[in-house]
């Protein structure tokens, strides 16, 4: 007897990184180790003692750089995300093509597409999750693409919105599914089905379009659903102060998120989008709910509504709001560009949010808006292992001191180098490891070309070009 402990066994080892969890107490290992069985993380810890104590089947050694818990987009079109660089750099001159001029154009296969497109810089980037928020026209082509790829999504039933004359021009010229109330309130909820996989990489919420486009029945309709499957319920609202204000005269008069509470229609599993204009009556109703809000400092500021509308958001963030970003539409940034942002905005109007609280809003607190801090938004032994490891070889990673700061802030274009989502390998050394990604860049290329063609926008510059 030599008493020696058998090394355990297990799918794969990550080694030798610098590990953020994200735990309760945020622990961080200076050099440490997690290990993966199937879907599932069973173990965290200094990489001496994990290295000692398993033998994996896969052995990862992260040579020094980050790892983390993947991060989570909270609020995502996928069948916009290729208008970009044809929605303009100056909102003040009229869009050459709407974003209802691009989506009437769209087939099945233009969503997939689009999709992978998605989940590929997702990874990329070091994202695992996006919440999708019911305005993809075709939610199985969605699905299918995100599996192909090995990312998550959170999906809802397609464009449910019933009014089309409280300034929101979508219902109507969205052609493919103009308003119509009884349809929105036969397919409410259908999505939610896909909630019977408890492994699957696709799950649904509940959305409605919101900002104008729906009634206080819709609403109570939506709320009740998502209340009954316990799971997320997300709409647009208050995107500028002018809607804002139809949406008061709307609903009584007085500001609408107090109606709304007053009604009852506000509570924990809440997600309101983009919340530019907030009032101060509403302030206390938006804590006292413990509702999340997803937050865009990009699309306030390129529409100007910042330069106008004092930005409340940081002051909630202050408060214990549960606040989170959501990409939207990659009008002038993409995944990865919003925490940069964020701080600098917050800065610009004295407040300050660290880089610790940023790293929070891609992660643990992403996970309690769509109700899935169980599952994911950390390193943590029982929860599914979607795990990032970042490269370490670019300059911006330098000097290491404050990995954090550094990831979120002064490096925060740094890519991933390997990442696993659901226990899975979907990312190695920056390649996507379930599909041919140069084949699914070319297709995205001549799938924009299409439905542009189709659409009859001729791309243009200002300066000449030579063919």
């Amino acid at each position: 007897m030599t008493g020696k402990s058998v090394p355990e066994s297990c799918d794969t080892l990550i080694r030798n990184g610098y590990l953020i969890t994200m735990d309760a107490e945020r622990t961080v290992y200076s050099c440490g180790a997690v290990a993966i069985n199937g879907r599932t993380v069973i173990a965290v810890g200094r990489d001496a003692e994990l290295s000692a104590r398993f033998r994996p089947r896969r052995l990862i050694d992260a040579k020094g750089a980050v790892i983390h818990p993947g991060f989570i987009d909270c609020h995502y079109h996928a069948n916009i995300h290729l208008i970009r660089g044809i929605a303009p750099d100056d909102p003040k001159t009229t869009a050459p093509l709407a974003f209802s001029d691009w989506t009437n154009q769209l087939e099945a296969e233009d969503e997939y597409i689009q999709t992978q497109v998605v989940g590929l810089e997702m990874l990329r980037r070091g994202y695992t999750f996006f919440l999708e928020p019911g305005t993809v026209y075709e939610p199985d082509a969605a699905a299918a693409a995100v599996e192909s790829v090995g990312v998550r999504a959170g999906l809802a039933d397609p464009y449910l919105w019933d009014v089309s004359d409280a300034g929101n021009s979508r219902p109507s010229k969205t052609a493919r599914i103009p308003n119509d109330s009884e349809r929105a309130f036969k397919v409410l909820g259908g999505q939610l089905a896909r909630n019977k996989d408890a492994d699957g990489l696709v799950r649904g919420h509940v959305a409605i379009y919101g900002e104008g486009s729906q009634s206080e029945h819709l609403m109570r309709a939506a709320k009740d659903c998502a209340d009954a499957a316990g799971v997320t319920f997300t709409m647009h609202h208050n995107f500028t102060e002018e809607q804002a204000k139809r949406e008061d005269a709307r609903f009584g008069g007085g500001s609408s998120m107090v109606h709304f509470a007053r009604q009852g229609l506000l509570g924990p599993n809440c997600l309101f989008v983009h919340m530019n204009v907030i009032r101060d009556d509403e302030i206390p109703i938006i804590l006292d709910s413990a509702m999340s809000l997803v937050w865009h400092p990009g699309n306030a500021m390129y529409y100007g509504i910042s330069s106008d509308k004092k930005p409340r958001i940081p002051e909630l963030i202050d408060r214990g709001c549960n606040v989170v970003f959501g990409v939207d539409v990659a009008k002038v940034w993409t995944f990865g560009g919003l925490e940069h942002i964020g701080y600098l905005v917050a800065r610009q109007d004295k407040h300050y949010i660290p880089a610790t609280r940023l790293l929070e809003m891609r992660t643990i607190h992403a996970a309690r808006a769509l109700g899935l801090s169980e599952m994911i938004g950390s390193i943590e032994v029982g929860k599914r292992a979607d795990i990032v490891i970042r490269s370490n070889r670019e300059p911006e990673t330098l000097p290491g001191i404050n990995p954090v700061q550094e990831l979120l802030l002064t490096g925060h274009s740094t890519l991933a180098s390997t990442v696993f989502v659901n226990g899975k390998l979907v990312l190695l050394n920056g390649q996507a490891t379930q599909l041919d990604q140069d084949a699914v860049l070319a297709a995205a290329r001549e799938m924009a070309r299409r439905v542009l063609s189709r659409a009859g926008y001729v791309p243009r510059i200002s300066w000449p070009v030579i063919n």
